[in-house]
């Protein structure tokens, strides 16, 4: 592929991510040193970048004048945090991997990981996003068979246990479905909202650098 530019860029992210205005600011188009943050608080004002990709793009307010500015914010979420994340499932080893649609939307995937305990599930997904929020043993032992989804409420629940999960991964416990979780015998691992962005944010400089010979890229992870 040819060096990055700022057309470039866009159109990656408009190809890779479903993300139809991924082009928010102009600015020049040669791109030898891309930085990345998830929103524009995360990032100095003097920043050493010839472009910035933001997963949150709003209140900009003017700075980095001059510099253009490309973003992800729905496809970002779905395909590189929470929810049908199947470059997560690719890393993880997760093998028979199948979406779950609710109320005509993709929501997530189910999946059967290589591990055959609780236990060791969580130790996977520990080494490979940094830790967790918050979790809930499920009722039964054995090998699991997990949800990752981008929401968790009392109806979503339901579905995940009438399809087998028995682990429900997703970014934030919501304490209005702990009930359900624990009716269903459901265990829950909340993998942290932010924890997840980051993993999908250095997933996406590292793909990025393989689309793009030449490319550096930095990401800001510090709010």
């Amino acid at each position: 592929m040819s060096p990055a530019t700022l057309t470039g860029l866009a159109g990656w992210l408009r190809a890779e991510l479903d993300e139809p205005e991924a082009l928010r600011r102009p600015g020049p188009e040669p791109v030898a040193r891309l930085a990345l943050a998830l929103e524009p608080k995360d990032v100095p004002d003097d920043l050493a970048a010839d472009a910035l990709f933001l997963h949150r793009s709003r209140h900009v307010d003017g700075r980095w004048p001059g510099m253009g500015i490309v973003a992800a914010h729905d496809g970002f979420d779905a395909q590189l945090t929470t929810g049908p994340n199947r470059r997560l499932a690719a890393v993880l080893g997760w093998q028979d991997v199948r979406e779950v649609t609710w109320e005509g939307r993709v929501v997530g995937v189910t999946a059967r990981p290589p591990q055959a305990t609780w236990e060791a599930l969580r130790s996977a997904l520990h080494a490979e996003l940094g830790g967790e929020d918050t979790s809930i043993p499920p009722a039964v032992t054995g090998a699991p068979r997990v949800a990752l989804m981008n929401a968790m409420n009392p109806a979503l629940m339901a579905l995940a246990a009438d399809l087998g999960v028995t682990v429900y991964l997703t970014g934030e416990l919501r304490p209005s479905a702990v009930a359900a979780a624990r009716e269903h015998g459901v265990g829950v691992v909340a993998l942290g909202h932010r924890r997840t962005e980051l993993w999908g944010l250095r997933t996406l400089a590292r793909e990025l650098v393989a689309a793009f010979p030449g490319l550096e890229t930095r990401v800001y992870d510090q709010p």
